[in-house]
């Protein structure tokens, strides 16, 4: 039968068919583009785990009652604990490598309390504590849950590598002990706090306390076998520095004295002595040469009346000349310059101008000639020093060649020195940490008795009882999920259908076989399944194409699997189409298993099978049933080649002849997965309805079986999802007819 939903007009049409409205068409495409997968959200999630909440509250509830029965069986554990300060210890002299001779970059703050961690966790420091308090013997086995299972486990281990069992008691008895151990530094401080746990509160005090106070000894005792030690290295080293130096100087001594080499200040020759002294004896009489010279030229350019203005007798002179102008002016007032007295004063004047100018002469000679010897004495004792540097240099060359070899026994022996003043103060360093008797570790607080149990601790252990079975159970949910492969959700069914839509969903309800026909029961106004099939009806009604108002509508519903609700999903079919007052006729084909005629109460003598082997008519198969306006023909006889028969002209003829005699013919057909009867009759009837049973049908089942029908060129008009036993397809489906009175069948078929 041809597709009918190929190139349709889209148009809804509905038309009054005597009481009730029957919509004719809706395209596939419609229908398929409303019935898009639901994205899957948190909603969903909640679902899928709510379908399996018992299986998370089973393992959630037994793992709580696990952690309640643990928890009130374990025994109580007290716990002691005490708070160390220690600090640093300061002088890098006691970091001293070993025979190294040089020493070691300081350990940083996380290095050092590191170490301190360590050393509290030290056989050395067990095996003290176990001697002071006697309690060896207590710690030979540990009968722990956790002790158990390491033994358990290495024994295990011995047995599959063959290992030899070492019976090592000591080491045995101080891994018990520092099982129950802790050790935490506090970060950003000085601060260590230990902690000893143990079923008698007293002897966890009395460890931590005499842990504590061990840890305080070994760590003075280790200082000071650490400052012994390093003490005994430094004076070895510096016994040798000392032997080496004085070697190193005989060394450059004894060839100074061999090279005639002087040296002054300890660095510096004789000669580099001698020849800085010529140097600054030539730049002084270099300078004074200068000097002088720089007179001489000026006696000879200037008049000699700068020498003469500090000579006595000129000034002498001078000042009688004054006088006598003096004089001479005052009386040429009164006389005339004839008169005796004024010749007798001009002449004294010009006397006293002759002298002045003489004295002048001799005194500028006598000074130009002092200045004259002068330069020449500067200029003689230049040239001599400047030959005596000449000679020095001469010798100090020949001395240099001679100190390459003494420069390298002068570096030796300030070398040498170095590390012999280095050690020295090293070795004082340590001899003041050795005269110190400071301990670097201090007790804050002393550890006292408890008083409640450290563990187990109740509220907690039911809390993380109560999360870790939760988180167990939930996980548990979640890999049982990815596992299950079945329809567990409409959502499910529209993912694994794609394009094809979903007609109905079909709520299960438990009892004897027959109640699932609730159609042929009374009551049929409250029944939520009635409801499905009328929604089903209507939708499959909304399916039919308008070229084909006045034929039958036939269809066959099939499964993927035996056992998935087709022949209950085909009687009620059936059924609610005949409540609408039209002629259905159901037909089972499923040759191999007939089931219908035993839900509709019929006898199985003739059927499908004797049609096809021409030995009954059509009209001898069909019977009337007990709903009005229903027939049936039921299997038949049982064949042994039921799908030849089916292949046959013979089936082609029976469709064609029941198609004019009935308004709906609905096949009960065999399920499609191994077997090739489902293939043929969907391919004869060309309308398909697909039954999945929620919680049964397997994802990869459904598609398989949709593959084949649609590789047979089946229409697969649309799925019903069955047994679905969520509560809400009840109120999320069919709930709204709950809200009116109850009903009878025979006053609903009368409002048909």
């Amino acid at each position: 039968m041809e597709n009918y939903y190929t190139n349709q007009s889209k148009n809804l049409e509905v038309r009054a068919q005597g009481n009730a409205q029957v919509v004719e068409y809706i395209p596939v495409e419609e229908i398929a583009s409303k019935t898009q997968v639901e994205e899957f959200g948190f909603g969903e999630l909640w679902r899928r785990l709510m379908q399996r909440k018992w299986l998370l509250l089973g393992i959630a509830l037994t793992t709580f009652l696990a952690a309640i029965v643990l928890t009130m069986t374990s025994p109580n554990v007290y716990r002691a604990t005490t708070t160390l300060q220690v600090t640093p210890e300061d002088g890098p002299a006691l970091n001293l490598g070993e025979g190294t001779g040089a020493a070691r970059a300081p350990m940083s703050e996380r290095e050092f309390y590191q170490t301190q961690t360590e050393l509290l966790r030290s056989e050395r420091l067990t095996k003290n504590t176990l001697d002071k308090l006697g309690i060896s013997s207590r710690f030979e086995a540990d009968d722990s849950l956790k002790s158990r299972a390491y033994d358990w486990l290495a024994s295990v281990k011995r047995d599959l590598t063959g290992d030899v069992v070492v019976d090592d008691k000591t080491h045995v008895m101080e891994e018990n002990f520092k099982r129950s151990l802790s050790i935490y530094p506090v970060e950003n401080s000085q601060i260590f706090k230990i902690s000893y746990d143990h079923r008698d509160p007293k002897l966890a005090a009395d460890v931590v306390n005499t842990l504590a106070d061990s840890y305080k000894q070994m760590n003075f005792d280790l200082r000071n076998e650490r400052v012994a030690h390093t003490k005994e290295i430094l004076s070895d080293k510096l016994a040798a520095a000392k032997s080496e130096l004085e070697a190193s100087e005989n060394k450059l001594v004894a060839y100074a004295k061999k090279q005639g080499i002087i040296t002054l200040d300890g660095d510096r020759s004789s000669a580099s002595g001698v020849m800085d002294g010529f140097n600054a004896a030539l730049t002084e009489a270099t300078g004074a040469r200068i000097a002088a010279e720089a007179a001489f030229n000026r006696s000879k350019n200037v008049a000699g009346a700068d020498r003469t203005l500090e000579n006595p007798a000129i000034q002498a002179l001078k000042e009688e000349l004054a006088r006598s102008q003096a004089e001479y002016r005052d009386k040429s007032r009164l006389f005339k310059p004839g008169f005796p007295e004024m010749q007798q004063l001009q002449g004294r004047i010009s006397e006293l101008r002759s002298e002045i100018s003489k004295e002048s002469a001799s005194i500028d000679s006598t000074a130009r000639g002092k200045l004259q010897a002068e330069f020449e004495a500067a200029k003689q004792r230049e040239a001599k020093l400047k030959a005596e540097v000449k000679k020095q240099e001469g010798v100090l060359i020949g001395q240099r060649d001679k100190s390459p070899e003494y420069n390298t026994l002068e570096r030796k022996v300030e070398a040498d020195r170095r590390n012999y003043d280095s050690l020295l103060t090293s070795l004082g360093e340590v001899r003041r940490a050795e005269d110190s008797g400071a301990s670097n570790v201090a007790v804050v607080d002393v550890a006292s008795v408890p008083s409640k149990p450290y563990s187990p601790n109740i509220p907690l252990n039911l809390a993380m009882g109560a999360a870790i079975g939760l988180l167990l159970g939930l996980l548990a949910a979640v890999l049982a999920e990815i596992m299950d492969d079945r329809i567990r959700s409409v959502e499910d069914m529209r993912r694994a259908l794609g394009s094809i839509p979903l007609l109905g969903v079909v709520p299960y309800i438990s009892g004897r076989k027959n109640k699932n026909v609730l159609a042929l029961r009374g009551q049929v106004g409250s029944s939520f399944m009635l409801e499905a099939f009328r929604s089903l009806r209507e939708n499959i009604l909304m399916m039919k194409a308008p070229s084909h108002q006045g034929l039958a509508l036939l269809m066959n519903v099939t499964s993927p699997a035996p056992s998935e609700g087709k022949t209950t999903t085909a009687v009620n079919l059936a059924t609610v189409f005949a409540y609408t007052g039209k002629r259905v006729l159901l037909i089972d084909c499923d040759m191999r298993h007939p089931e219908a005629h035993n839900k509709l109460g019929l006898e199985n003598r003739v059927g499908v099978s004797d049609f096809l082997l021409g030995e009954k008519d059509v009209s001898d198969l069909i019977q009337e049933t007990t709903v009005q306006n229903l027939s049936a023909i039921s299997a038949g006889s049982a064949v042994p080649n039921p799908t030849e028969l089916l292949a046959s002209d013979r089936f082609t003829e029976l469709l064609s002849e029941v198609e004019g005699m009935f308004d709906h013919i609905i096949l009960d057909g065999p399920p499609v997965m191994g077997l090739a009867d489902a293939l043929i009759i969907s391919n004869r009837t060309g309308n398909t309805v697909f039954v999945s049973a929620y919680g049964q049908t397997g994802k990869r089942n459904l598609k398989d079986a949709m593959g084949r029908l649609h590789q047979a060129q089946c229409n697969i008009i649309g799925s019903v999802l069955t047994k679905m036993k969520s509560p809400e397809v009840s109120n999320k489906y069919y709930g709204y007819p709950n809200r009116y009175p109850r009903s009878s069948q025979t006053a609903m078929v009368a409002t048909q």
